[in-house]
């Protein structure tokens, strides 16, 4: 590099420290590489034309996934809820149940009946004299004798002929 011949002290060379020439051609190389990085977005930009499609399908997916779980929740809490108030009423007819079962019970006594009847139905018990007997005529009556010492030959005899007379033998 040649110096000038100016007689100046070169220690005083101001000229050297000015950064200016450098800031511009840093300034220009930054143009250019932005300059470039501009010509190549048209050809990025038709491939993320499909990742939009891609994304806007999956956020449908998501929100479509999303809304499931939230109505399942929502029916599994609407038959909880729905349970829970059958088991409310359930626990209702139960104690109905009981009262009046109790109330049936403390009815059934014979002492309750037998007032009842002399009471509200004008009835009176029956006296020795009120009672009549019959005789029942027992010449057609078949009495059937269950004799089971037979054991087990004497209930195949009478299976086989219930079989038999079943048949009509």
């Amino acid at each position: 590099m040649a110096y000038p011949l100016d007689n100046s002290n070169l220690a005083y060379d101001l000229s050297r420290f000015d950064t200016t020439e450098r800031e511009r051609r840093e300034r220009q190389r930054r143009a250019e590489e932005k300059a470039r990085a501009i010509r190549l977005a048209p050809a990025n930009k038709v491939s993320t034309s499909g990742s939009k499609f891609k994304i806007i399908m999956v956020s449908l997916m998501m929100f479509a996934a999303l809304f499931a779980v939230n109505y399942y929740n929502t029916k599994k809490d609407d038959a909880a809820r729905m349970v829970a108030q059958q088991e409310q009423l359930l626990a209702a007819a139960q104690d109905d149940n009981e009262l009046l079962q109790s109330k049936l019970d403390s009815r059934a006594n014979i002492g309750y009946i037998e007032q009842y009847a002399s009471e509200k139905l004008g009835m009176t018990k029956v006296s020795a004299s009120q009672k009549k007997y019959i005789s029942v005529n027992t010449e057609d009556l078949i009495e059937i004798d269950n004799d089971d010492s037979e054991g087990l030959l004497g209930t195949i005899k009478r299976g086989f002929s219930a079989f038999l007379e079943y048949i009509g033998f």
